[in-house]
Order: C-alpha cells, then structure tokens, then sequence
C-alpha cells in the first residue's frame, strides 16, 4: 500500500509539473502576461558575491538580487534568473545577457549599452501582492544604446525615457510597452511588435522600421523623420502633430490613422493606405502621395503644395480649403470628391477623375485640365482663370458653368 501511495503521489506530481509547464509555455507564446509565483525570493550571498568578483554567472539563480549600483561590465550572465533583482544604476555594459529572465526587475537607470539580451524575458507578470494588476520591468532612463535586444520579450515593459539609439532590436515585443520619450533614433526595428504602445513623443529619427506593427499605438508628438516604415502597420494609431518629414511610409497601412497637425513635409506615401484617416491641417508639402489610397480621408486645410499625387484615390475625401498648389494630380480619382475652397492654382489635372465633385469657390488658376472628367462638378463660383484645357469631359461646357471667373 505504500509503494502504491508514493507511486499516486508521484503521478500526480508528474502531471501537476507537466501542466504547469504547458501553461507557462502556452501563456509565453500567446503574448499573455505570466503569473509571478513570488516576490519573496531569497537570493544566496555566496552566489551574489561570485558573480561580482568574478563576473562569470552563466545559469545563476539571482532572483531577488540586490545588485543597485554594481559594477557588472562585460559580465556573463547568459540564461540566468534575474527575476526580481535590483539592479538600477548598474553598470552592465556589454554584459552577456542572452535568453536571461528579467521579468519583474527594476533596472532604473541602468547602464545596458552595448549589452547582449538576445531573446531577454522581460514582459510584464502579474503583481502577486496586488491581483489584477501587474508589474512590469523597470526600464525608465536605462542606457540601451546599441544594445542587442533581438526577438527580446519586453511586452509591457516600462521604458519612458530610456536611450536605445543604435540598438537592433529585430522582431522585438514591445505590445503595450510604455515607451513615452524614449530614443530609437538610429535603431534597428525591423519587424517589431508594439501594438496598443504608449510611444508618445519618441524619438524615431533615421531608424529602420520595416515592417512594424504599431496598430492602435500611441504615437502623437513623435519624431519619425527620415525614419524607413516601408511596409509598417498603423492602423488606428495616433500619430497626431508627429514629425513625419522625409520618412518612407511606402505600401504602410495608415488606415483609420489620427495624422491632424502631422509635418509631412517630403514624405514618401507611395501605394500607401490612408483610407478614413484624418488628416485635418497636417503639412504634406513636396510629398509623395502616388498611388495612395486616400478614400474618405479627412484632408480639409491641409497643405499639398507641390505634392505629387498621381494616380491617387481621393473618391469620397475632405479637401476643402486645401492647398493644392502646383500638385501633380495626374490620373487622380477625385470621384465626390469635396474641394470646396481648395486652391489648386498651377495644379495638374490632366486624365484625372473629378465627377460629381464640389469645386465651389475653389481656385483652378492655371490648372491644366486636359482630359479631365468634370461631369457633375459643381463649379459655383469658382476660379478658372487661364485654366490649360483640352477633350476636357463636363456635363456643361466650362465656360457656360455659373458664377465662375474664365478668361
């Protein structure tokens, strides 16, 4: 009877562990928060004095470690348990942090630059102390500059203000990190996971983005110029007075994105999708907008000057009182198009689409209309003042439509 009670014993100790592990392994690649099952850790001194003697702890159990302010360059720690640890104001540059667990550690103003952290646990667990919330990896003001933070697991990570310029951090999770006034600029983001982010006033400038996923992110008040994001996703994000200038957002789904009061100024939007996104007042001068789907978009009051928007999509839009000044609209779809008030002086319409759309008041100074499709526009009081015209299709003849100003 007692070898068949410890044999049940056994067994059950063998599913209960077995269980467990699917469960952990299950939550990671599910992208869920882990349960922390203690904070209460009891870290062995004799371990902690090893490694900063020596700085050779590959492996080592140092949860709990209170490792503030130690000098750790270059140290290996490669796959060690660092949950919990204390290790703000440390100084673990080019330290060997490859596959360590780091969830639940407060690295506050660390110096991480240049530090190995391939494949790094740091995503957010659950507060054993507090259920329902959670307690995510104290990264504030921490140095990763030119850090390896390559498929690093920082879902939910706090890292505002954190410098991670020149870091590569390919195929990184930053979901629902909080990455407010952190610096990227330089950095390597190629494929990068961050949606719901709080990135608010980060610092993207000259980073490679391509293909990220920052779906739903917080992205108002960033700085992307000269950023590459071919390819990238932003659907619902808000980059809201964002500093877009020269960066490539070619192919990148914006759609239903919050760009009002964006500098978009030499911005490459080829093939690009922006369909129902509102970019009321944003600064798209120079830019490039070829190709784009643009369909619904909120663009009243923006600013197109000399923008190059051939063969676009603009069938149902917003552009009323915008500047389309010398704008290459060349085979544009401006089918419904609302252009009340817009000043399209010097811009070029030839082939383009403009059917049942509203021009009322609009200024076409100039405007090369060759081959334009104008029926069932409504041209009341509009400007068309020396306008270029040639086979130009109107359900009216220009020059007997109402209150408009041609010569």
């Amino acid at each position: 009877m007692k070898l068949k009670t410890i044999s049940i014993t056994g067994l059950i100790l063998t599913v209960i562990c077995g269980c467990s592990s699917q469960i952990e392994e299950q939550a990671l690649n599910s992208g869920q928060p882990q349960l922390q099952q203690s904070n209460n850790y009891s870290p062995n001194p004799e371990t902690i004095k090893r490694l900063l003697d020596t700085k050779q702890c590959p492996g080592c159990d140092l949860r709990g470690a209170d490792l503030s302010r130690a000098n750790l360059k270059g140290a290996n720690l490669q796959e060690a348990d660092l949950r919990g640890v204390n290790m703000s104001q440390a100084d673990l540059s080019e330290a060997n942090l490859i596959q360590v667990d780091l969830r639940g550690a407060n690295l506050n103003k660390a110096n991480l630059s240049r530090a190995k952290l391939t494949a790094a646990l740091m995503n957010w667990t659950e507060d054993s102390k507090t259920p329902g919330s959670y307690e995510r990896v104290n990264l504030q003001q921490a140095d990763l500059s030119g850090a390896d933070l390559i498929t690093a697991y920082l879902r939910g990570a706090d890292l505002s203000e954190a410098n991670l310029s020149g870091a590569f951090l390919h195929s990184a999770d930053l979901g629902q990190a909080i990455l407010t006034k952190a610096k990227f600029n330089k950095a390597d983001l190629f494929g990068v996971k961050s949606i719901g982010a709080n990135a608010s006033e980060v610092d993207f400038s000259n980073a490679t983005m391509i293909g990220i996923d920052l779906t739903d992110a917080n992205l108002s008040k960033a700085n992307f110029t000269k950023a590459n994001l071919f390819w990238g996703k932003f659907g619902n994000a808000n980059l809201s007075s964002a500093n877009l200038q020269a960066a490539n957002f070619a192919g990148a789904t914006l759609t239903n994105t919050k760009l009002n009061q964006a500098q978009m100024h030499k911005t490459y939007l080829h093939a690009a999708e922006l369909t129902q996104s509102n970019l009321n007042g944003a600064i798209l001068t120079q830019s490039d907008l070829s190709a784009a789907l643009l369909i619904k978009v909120n663009m009243s009051g923006v600013n197109l000057t000399g923008s190059n928007i051939k063969r676009a999509n603009l069938a149902g839009a917003d552009l009323g009182n915008a500047n389309l000044e010398t704008a290459n609209l060349t085979g544009a779809n401006l089918t419904g198009t609302n252009l009340t008030g817009a000043t399209l002086m010097r811009a070029d319409l030839t082939a383009a689409y403009v059917t049942d759309a509203v021009l009322k008041q609009a200024n076409l100074q100039q405007a090369i209309l060759i081959g334009t499709k104008l029926s069932g526009t409504q041209l009341d009081g509009a400007n068309l003042t020396d306008v270029v015209k040639g086979d130009t299709s109107v359900s009216t003849p220009i020059s007997e439509q109402p209150h408009q100003h041609f010569h």
